[in-house]
C-alpha cells in the first residue's frame, strides 16, 4: 500500500514543529508590536504629569511682584509645547468617544478656556480664584495622567493575554503532539522492538500487528517479510544440516562397516560365518535385504556355497540348483539387483540385493554393495593366492628335499652301491682276505658317512624358523651346536638394516649350519666366531672363523659333499664361497652375495659402511 503524505510520521513531527515555531513567532511579533505601541506611555505619562508642576509654576511666578512678564510668557510657551507636544498627542486616539481623547480635550479647553487666559488678566482676579482655577486644572490633568496609565496598563494587559492564549496553544500543540507520540509512535516502535529482541535470540515466528500507512507501517511490514524470508532459509537450513547430517552418519557408518569388512576378511581365510557377519552388517547400514551371497567357481552354472541373511538361507526366489541365471545376472527375480563378486576379471559368484517393491536402490546403497562385492572377491583372491603360494612352497620345498638327498646321500648310496660291487666281484674272485677287508672298511666308513650325512638332513629338515627374521634362526642355530660340541660360539649380527628374502635367509642358515658341522666334527676348536655384515660394495659378507686345527691339504674327500653343497648354495645366491687356512691358526669360511634388495636396482644403495 502506498505511503500518504498526511499519515508520515515525518510530515506530522515537521507540522508540529511548524505548528510551535508558527505560535513562537506570533508571540514574538505580537509582543514587539505592542511594545511597539507602549513605547511612548512612558514619556506621555511623563510629560502630562510635568504639565502639573508647570502649573504650579506658572501659578507662583504669576504671584510675585512685581511679575516678570517675559518669564511668564516663557514658561506659558513651554507649556503649550509640553501639551501640544508629539509625546502627548501621539497617543490621543482618533476616536472623539474615546475616554483618553474626552480627557486631553478637557485638559486642552480648560487650558486654552481658563487658566492660560486666567494667568495672562491676572490683575482682575484675586489670587485666591487663581489658585482655585490651577488646583482645578492639575486635578484635570491628573485625570489624564490617570488615562494615560490605564491605557499603558491596558497594552500590558493585552501583552500578557496574547502571550498567555500563545502560550496555551504552544502548550496544547506540545501535549497532542505527545500525546500522538505515545499513542501512535511508541506501541509500534515497542512492538518492533519485542520482534528485533526475538529475532536477535534467533526467534523468526514474531509479527508486527501495525498496519498504518506511516515509516513504522512500513518497516513493520518488511520486519515481517524479513522474518518470513528468515524464517524460510532457517527451515531449509536446517533441512540441509539435518540431510548433511544424516549423509555424514550414513557415511560414517558406510566406511565403518568397509573397515570392519576389510579388517575381519583380510584377517583371516574366509568362512562362512564371516560373509553372514558382513551381509548382516551390510543390510542394517543400507536398510535393504535379505542379501545373498552366492559363491561359483569361475564360469560354472552352479553355486558351491549359499549366504544369506534370511532365515534358513534360502531366499524366496532361490531355485538352486539352477543357479545359471542369477549367476550370470542375464534373468533375475524382480526386485532384485545382482552385484558381481569379481577381482581382476575374475568372477568368484554374485550378490543378490532384495529391495521393497517402487523402492530401487539408492546410488549410495549400490556403491556400499558394490564396495563390499570388492572386498568379498579380494578375500577369496587372496586366500586363493595364498593357496596357490602355499602349494607352490609346498612344491619349492620338495625340490629342496630332493635336491638334497640327491647332492648328499644319494650320491653316498651310489658310492656304496659301487663298493658292494667291488666286494662281490672280490669275493667271486677269491681275492685275498686284506683286500676284502679294505673294501669293507670303505664301505664301513661310507655307511657312517650316510648314516651321518641322514642326520644332518633329518636336522636341517626339522629346522624351524618359529620366530621371523634369519637372526633368530641363527641364535637358535648357535645354542643347539654350541650344546652338541661343547664350543664357545659368538653370533655378531649386523644385517638388521638389510631385508633378506626367504629363500637368501634358508641358504645362509644352510651354510652355517654345515660351517659349524664341520668345525664341531673336524676343527677340535674351542671357540668360533660368526660375523654377517654388509660391505660397501653393497654385498652381503658371512664369515665363520674358528681356532682349530686348520684344514688338511686334501679335504675334500671324494664321499663327503657338504663343501660341494656349501659351493653350490653360494652359486645359488650368485655369490662366491671361499674356504681357507687363517695365519693366526684355525679355518675361515666366507660367503658373500649380492641380496635380491639390491640386485639389478638403479637406486641409491645404503647398504654399505660396515
Amino acid at each position: 500500500m502506498p505511503q500518504s503524505l498526511t499519515r508520515s510520521l515525518i510530515f506530522r513531527a515537521g507540522l508540529a514543529m511548524a505548528g510551535i515555531v508558527l505560535l513562537a513567532l506570533t508571540s514574538m511579533l505580537g509582543s514587539i508590536m505592542i511594545a511597539e505601541t507602549a513605547s511612548g506611555d512612558a514619556a506621555a505619562i511623563n510629560k502630562a504629569g510635568a504639565l502639573r508642576m508647570q502649573a504650579y509654576r506658572l501659578l507662583s511666578t504669576r504671584l510675585q511682584v512685581p511679575v516678570d512678564d517675559d518669564v511668564l510668557r516663557q514658561q506659558i510657551e513651554l507649556f503649550d509645547t509640553s501639551l501640544n507636544g508629539s509625546a502627548i498627542a501621539s497617543l490621543i486616539p482618533d476616536d472623539p468617544q474615546h475616554p483618553l481623547t474626552d480627557r486631553y480635550a478637557s485638559v486642552t479647553e480648560m487650558w486654552q478656556g481658563m487658566l492660560r487666559p486666567a494667568l495672562l488678566t491676572a490683575e482682575a482676579r484675586p489670587p485666591q480664584a487663581l489658585a482655585a482655577q490651577v488646583v482645578k486644572f492639575v486635578s484635570e490633568v491628573d485625570n489624564l495622567v490617570g488615562q494615560l496609565q490605564r491605557e499603558a496598563e491596558s497594552r500590558i494587559q493585552m501583552l500578557r493575554l496574547f502571550q498567555g492564549i500563545v502560550l496555551f496553544l504552544t502548550l496544547v500543540l506540545v501535549f497532542v503532539a505527545m500525546y500522538k507520540l505515545l499513542n501512535d509512535v511508541m506501541p509500534p516502535l515497542r512492538e518492533l522492538f519485542h520482534v528485533v529482541n526475538r529475532v536477535r535470540h534467533g526467534d523468526f515466528d514474531g509479527r508486527v500487528d501495525y498496519a498504518g500507512n506511516d515509516e513504522l507501517g512500513l518497516i513493520s511490514r518488511t520486519i515481517n517479510q524479513m522474518n518470513e524470508s528468515l524464517s524460510q532459509m532457517y527451515a531449509e537450513l536446517e533441512q540441509r544440516v539435518e540431510a548433511k547430517t544424516s549423509e555424514l552418519k550414513r557415511s560414517n557408518e558406510a566406511l565403518r562397516l568397509l573397515y570392519q569388512t576389510a579388517r575381519r576378511l583380510n584377517g583371516s581365510a574366509p568362512g562362512s560365518e564371516d560373509f553372514r557377519d558382513v551381509l548382516e552388517h551390510l543390510e542394517q547400514v543400507t536398510d535393504l535385504g535379505p542379501i545373498t551371497l552366492c559363491l561359483s567357481q569361475g564360469e560354472a552354472e552352479r553355486a558351491y556355497q549359499r549366504i544369506s541373511t534370511q532365515l534358513g538361507d534360502r531366499p524366496d526366489f532361490c531355485v538352486a540348483p539352477d543357479c545359471g541365471p542369477c549367476l550370470s545376472g542375464e534373468r533375475v527375480p524382480p526386485r532384485v539387483r545382482p552385484v558381481v563378486v569379481s577381482e581382476s576379471d575374475r568372477r568368484y559368484g554374485v550378490l543378490l540385493l532384495q529391495y521393497p517393491a517402487g523402492q530401487p536402490p539408492l546410488r549410495w546403497q549400490l556403491d556400499l554393495v558394490e564396495t563390499v562385492a570388492g572386498l568379498i572377491a579380494t578375500n577369496l583372491s587372496l586366500a586363493q593366492n595364498n593357496d596357490e603360494q602355499r602349494r607352490l612352497a609346498l612344491m619349492d620345498e620338495r625340490a629342496v628335499i630332493a635336491r638334497e638327498l640327491h647332492d648328499s646321500l644319494a650320491q653316498s648310496l651310489s658310492y656304496l652301491k659301487i663298493q658292494v660291487a667291488r666286494l662281490q666281484k672280490l669275493i667271486h674272485q677269491a681275492r685275498p682276505q686284506a683286500e676284502q677287508e679294505a673294501v669293507i672298511d670303505e664301505l664301513r666308513e661310507g655307511l657312517n658317512s650316510a648314516y651321518r650325512q641322514l642326520r644332518e638332513l633329518l636336522n636341517t629338515f626339522r629346522l624351524k624358523m618359529t620366530e621371523p627374521g634369519l637372526e633368530a634362526a641363527l641364535n637358535e642355530t648357535v645354542r643347539e651346536f654350541a650344546q652338541r660340541g661343547e664350543l664357545k660360539i659368538l653370533l655378531d649380527y649386523e644385517l638388521r638394516h638389510c631385508p633378506l628374502t626367504p629363500n637368501e635367509e634358508i641358504h645362509v642358515l644352510q651354510i652355517v649350519r654345515e660351517a659349524l658341522s664341520n668345525v664341531v666334527h673336524h676343527a677340535r676348536a674351542e671357540n668360533c666366531d660368526i660375523h654377517l655384515q654388509t660391505t660397501d660394495a653393497g654385498q652381503v659378507k658371512v664369515c665363520i672363523r674358528d681356532d682349530g686345527v686348520g684344514l688338511p691339504e686334501q679335504h675334500a674327500r671324494p664321499n663327503h659333499y657338504g663343501t660341494t653343497i656349501m659351493h653350490e648354495r653360494a652359486a645359488g645366491l650368485g655369490g662366491t664361497f671361499t674356504m681357507r687356512n687363517r695365519a693366526e691358526g684355525g679355518t675361515e669360511v666366507v660367503l658373500c652375495f649380492t641380496p635380491q634388495v639390491t640386485a639389478g636396482s638403479e637406486s641409491i644403495t645404503l647398504l654399505g659402511g660396515a
